[in-house]
């Protein structure tokens, strides 16, 4: 049995004095695949450095949506250039986040529009942050008519997942799942078989029952043991979902 962590952050200052044994406690707990996302040029470029330190540990590269407002004109380039590397697997993660609002609209707009066009012109997933923007994101979308890649730590609607669904996007689940959140658990129930992934955003929202700490890859357990009870199906079941489905996405 092999489980993804289809989304983390090993770049995250919380690791920078414990990377090693992270990423071996993952491997410890059956954890043998993970992807950890580029947030902007600086950070991608460290999770490639990661990603090609570690056997199992691949990257993607991108501009968050808070970091949109720094974004320069030559940007692009620079993420196409990093794209050659092998461990590269994604553009991303890019997005629009009407909650924090840490970059002005217009940037964050401007933003996901060029991260589309990249991944459609290399022909690579994207990897879609929504926080309270589902309309808008929906509608740039819309606009490019390209949907591959997956809506990683979903916190939208039933609706919005269908659609979403129906044109080709995966959607994924964080520790948020074992949060109390009926909505969101409703929506892991009805999720196509091929349409699921597993994921922690580490070191953000750990799951139930290790709020409170640090959350590491290794916990992508608890959000598979949770989404499987949801589903009604063995965790060995949902562990090979999601692996093989995380591994077409990325075509790892």
């Amino acid at each position: 049995m092999a489980l993804f962590d289809s989304h983390c952050h090993l770049t995250d200052r919380a690791y920078l004095a414990s990377l090693d044994e992270v990423v071996q406690r993952a491997q410890d707990n059956e954890v043998k695949y993970l992807l950890t996302a580029g947030l902007n040029i600086d950070d991608s470029l460290a999770a490639i450095k990661i990603a090609d330190k570690y056997p199992g540990v691949y990257c993607s590269v991108g501009i968050h949506p808070h970091d949109a407002k720094g974004m320069h004109n030559d940007d692009m380039d620079k993420l196409e250039q990093m794209s050659a590397n092998p461990k590269v697997q994604a553009i991303g993660e890019t997005g629009l986040d009407y909650f924090r609002n840490y970059s002005d609209r217009e940037s964050q707009e401007i933003a996901f529009h060029n991260q589309i066009n990249l991944a459609q012109k290399l022909g690579l997933p994207m990897i879609i942050h929504i926080r309270a923007a589902y309309p808008e994101a929906k509608a740039i979308l819309l606009e490019h008519k390209y949907y591959t890649g997956v809506l990683h730590c979903y916190s939208g609607d039933e609706l919005f997942a269908q659609w979403a669904v129906a044109q080709g996007f995966y959607i994924s689940f964080s520790g948020s799942i074992t949060y109390d959140n009926p909505q969101l658990k409703q929506i892991a129930k009805k999720i196509p078989e091929d349409r699921i992934l597993i994921e922690t955003d580490a070191p953000y929202l750990p799951p139930v029952p290790m709020r409170g700490k640090r959350n590491e890859p290794a916990y992508v357990k608890y959000t598979a043991q949770t989404v499987a009870q949801l589903r009604n199906c063995p965790f060995e079941h949902l562990a090979h979902i999601t692996t093989r489905n995380t591994k077409t996405l990325f075509r790892i």
